[in-house]
């Protein structure tokens, strides 16, 4: 529905989507319907000269922040009182540009009615020391978003394993429970 709003404002809101190599057939089906709803759809990765082009041409950049991220590249973020593997992507972005991050929701309100919620941007962590401002930051957009989810948590929808843990190493005990 936030797609949208492209039409509404009268320019195209630039979208990074992460691909569905899985099934191509329906990253293309979803695309297509992006792409009619007035978005240009990016794919996320290796997307950040295309995002910083955009945001240097006052255009509307939307990162969806509720993707896991690979445990390799990801901040390790609290959410909703678990540590999650969270995408440092915008926090970077954000820092690096200046851009203003904004929070933006749409929730239902109604049969066939929906609101759109932009909150004020967000005052980001800027201590000097980069890594620990990504992760600050990190936590700071998990934060914004949980605060979203509780306030209307019938209207989130993840079917992903969000807080899938760290590997263990082999030194690390097993919890009591997987011991045999």
């Amino acid at each position: 529905m936030m797609g949208i709003m492209s039409k509404l404002i009268g320019d195209s809101i630039m979208v990074l989507a992460k691909p569905m190599k899985k099934n191509e057939r329906i990253d293309q089906f979803i695309t297509k319907i992006r792409n009619a709803a007035g978005l240009e759809v990016v794919s996320s990765i290796k997307a950040s000269r295309i995002v910083i082009k955009a945001l240097s041409q006052n255009r509307i950049v939307g990162i969806l922040i509720d993707q896991r991220a690979k445990r390799s590249e990801g901040v390790w973020a609290d959410f909703f009182g678990k540590k999650a593997p969270t995408t440092p992507g915008l926090a970077v972005l954000a820092m690096k540009t200046g851009a203003p991050v904004v929070p933006v929701f749409m929730v239902r309100d109604g049969f066939g009615k929906h609101r759109l919620i932009a909150q004020n941007p967000l005052e980001l962590v800027r201590t000097g020391d980069i890594k620990k401002d990504v992760e600050a930051n990190t936590q700071l957009f998990n934060h914004t978003l949980e605060s979203m989810i509780r306030q209307y948590p019938d209207q989130w929808f993840w079917v992903h394993r969000r807080w899938r843990g760290k590997k263990r190493s082999i030194n690390d005990e097993k919890p009591s429970s997987e011991k045999k």
